[in-house]
């Protein structure tokens, strides 16, 4: 399950607790009040400004970013309960601060002190609960043997070091599935080196790599700075032993896997607020927009399973963010085994450059065709935005086939770094300026223009034209 998935999920059920513990706060206090008059709130009407207490949402948004802020949605982190507590209380003192600076800059402003700590102690247990059982529901996860790959960058002896340590201290749960540098005067078993510095992204694509540990005295402060930077494009923990060079960067602080504390480079530029806000509201639109699409998925999928058997949805390999590759979702159009007629089908391509495009594709079933002319095949992908692998709005993803021997072409190759600076989309300037009519070319111009020039409202324009585009068809394939 990926990292980001897995801190959207936990940033859920949190919301969700909190939530509840305003609802019982609002029913406990009315029952303390021995001599209650006037009005009696609803804890629905605590989202405006009120004689009670400030707005919930300022409160709840205030605790989930405080608790951010302290790394509390790290999964790769580990908590027992005494440092659960710990991180719980800090963000509470901090929502009470906030509501008093609400009320201080308020002039005629006076809340509910009962209410208020009503709410703080009810957030306080319920969160902690929730993180309790979602460490026990993690171990045994990692019982079941689906635990977390781990590169370790460096083959001397700090990096064996490493590996015994997470062994130990990592109380198992985490897999070591090699090492990464010079094979030369390696304290490290041959087989167990998968490449260089310069293998990194083939190597974490392989391996289905989560974390990444620098261990190693022998890189330069640059070469450091570089490693730690590709790993949190491609969207990696990146962890630092504590030796005598360190990484610079805007925001290091202090990490832990299982009982070892290590230095945190995940984060290596703070996110922005607009970063934050398309993040926020791709996940209100894949919740909502997925429930209210469930029975129109259901109805595909048996269409798609009665027209050509299984399975319904193709996964094929995509690459995003950092040129890390990702499973792609889609409803399955063509007939099984299409990729391997990919070859025999080369001298029918009608695309230019790196993309593969054949308009009325032989591999194409009946059900298949009915789906990619609407862009219906494309709504599986709502899944890969609320993993984390996509946006709702992003240059496309490319399929990992049609990247081969980018590299040695200069001019692509810088194309392909700058467009993956940003996560890809499911709709983009590209889809609603002409989608599949277009070449590499155009391609290429649009997409470097959304990444220097993205913005929520250009976010917003591509979302309200992608509809008349999907409706009117064009360029579909």
């Amino acid at each position: 399950m990926r990292r980001d998935f897995r801190a959207g999920l936990l940033v859920v059920l949190d919301t969700a607790v909190l939530l509840g513990a305003l609802r019982l706060s609002v029913a406990a206090w009315l029952n303390w009040r021995v001599t209650p008059h006037g009005a009696q709130p609803h804890w629905t009407e605590l989202w405006v400004f009120n004689g009670w207490m400030p707005p919930a949402v300022l409160l709840i948004a205030g605790w989930l970013l405080l608790l951010r802020q302290q790394g509390y949605y790290d999964p790769s982190r580990t908590f027992t309960a005494i440092q659960s507590a710990g991180e719980l209380s800090w963000a509470a003192f901090g929502v009470l601060g906030l509501a008093v600076l609400t009320e201080f800059l308020l002039p005629h402003a006076f809340f509910s002190r009962s209410l208020l700590v009503a709410f703080l102690g009810f957030g306080f247990v319920g969160l902690g609960i929730v993180r309790w059982i979602q460490m026990r529901l993690f171990y045994r996860w990692i019982a079941g043997g689906e635990r977390p790959a781990v590169l370790v960058v460096g083959t001397g002896e700090d990096a064996t070091t490493m590996d015994v340590h997470l062994s130990r201290g990592g109380r198992g749960l985490f897999h070591v599935v090699g090492f990464l540098g010079d094979r030369e005067d390696s304290a490290v078993e041959r087989g167990r080196i998968l490449g260089g510095l310069n293998d990194l992204r083939a190597v974490v694509n392989a391996h289905q790599v989560e974390t990444v540990v620098l261990a190693t005295r022998g890189m330069g402060r640059e070469a450091a700075l570089s490693v730690a930077t590709t790993c949190d494009r491609m969207g990696l923990a990146v962890f630092q032993v504590p030796l005598t060079w360190g990484v610079a960067a805007p925001r290091i602080g202090l990490g832990r896997m299982g009982d070892l504390q290590l230095v945190d480079l995940t984060a290596m530029s703070y996110p922005s607020v607009a970063e934050t806000t398309k993040r926020a509201m791709d996940l209100v639109v894949v919740l909502v927009g997925g429930a209210l699409l469930s029975p129109l998925l259901l109805a595909i999928a048996l269409g798609v399973a009665l027209d050509g058997g299984w399975p319904v949805i193709y996964a094929g390999r995509r690459i995003g963010r950092g040129g890390r590759a990702f499973p792609f979702y889609k409803f399955r159009s063509m007939r099984t085994g299409a990729d391997q007629e990919r070859d025999r089908l080369a001298d029918q391509n009608e695309a230019d450059g790196v993309l593969f495009k054949i308009k009325d594709d032989p591999r194409t079933t009946a059900v298949g065709r009915i789906l990619r002319r609407w862009s219906l095949d494309e709504l599986p992908q709502l899944w890969n935005v609320a993993r984390g692998d996509m946006n709702l709005v992003g240059p496309r993803p490319l399929p990992v086939e049609d990247l081969e021997g980018l590299e040695d072409d200069p001019e692509m190759a810088y194309w392909f770094d700058l467009r993956h600076h940003v996560r890809p989309g499911i709709t983009g300037l590209w889809q609603v300026r002409g989608r599949a009519n277009q070449g590499t070319e155009e391609m290429v111009q649009l997409d470097l223009f959304y990444v220097q020039q993205w913005s929520i409202w250009l976010d917003l324009k591509i979302l309200a034209l992608t509809l008349p585009a999907v409706l009117r068809g064009r360029g579909a394939s």
